[in-house]
């Protein structure tokens, strides 16, 4: 018999006998620890077709679900969307987010200027997540916000 609280992170194992011989149920209790992050005012850009990193590495190791909101918050033309890209890493050291030892999940966000997008992940073992962002206009800069809530 299994039951699971997946929001508590109990699990009702099996059935065990203890130490006088009776049966007794086996319990396991795990923390439900949340990790949160945000990374504000990153001015975003296109330099060369580089996009720029938003979100720094932000270990998830151990989470179920990974929610980020996305913010741009440019507010004066067209020239301000941005494409925002999420990328996720088994590595313990992979370098700077979206080279070669991250893999993007999902599909390019467009956010228009001045919006917002929301993405929830339900992950399977990932270590690690970051964000980039780019507008593709070498002249023409906006910001992005990104919150992260994993738990």
């Amino acid at each position: 018999m299994a039951l699971r609280d997946t929001r508590g992170g109990r699990e009702y194992d099996k059935f065990v006998a203890d130490g006088s011989g009776d049966t007794a149920m086996r319990m396991s209790v795990s923390s439900s620890v949340t990790t949160s992050a945000s990374a504000t005012s990153q001015f975003v850009e296109d330099t060369g077709g580089s996009a720029s990193v938003v979100l720094t590495e932000t270990d998830v190791a151990g989470k179920q679900r990974i929610g980020l909101q996305m913010f741009n918050t440019g507010s004066s033309s067209t020239d301000q969307n941005a494409t925002f890209k999420v990328y996720g890493t088994l590595k313990t050291s992979p370098g700077t987010v979206g080279g070669s030892n991250w893999t993007q999940i999902g599909d390019d966000i467009a956010i228009i200027y001045n919006s917002s997008a929301y993405k929830a992940i339900a992950t399977t073992p990932i270590k690690a997540v970051g964000v980039t962002a780019q507008t593709g206009h070498a002249s023409t800069t906006s910001t992005a916000d990104i919150y992260l809530m994993a738990d």
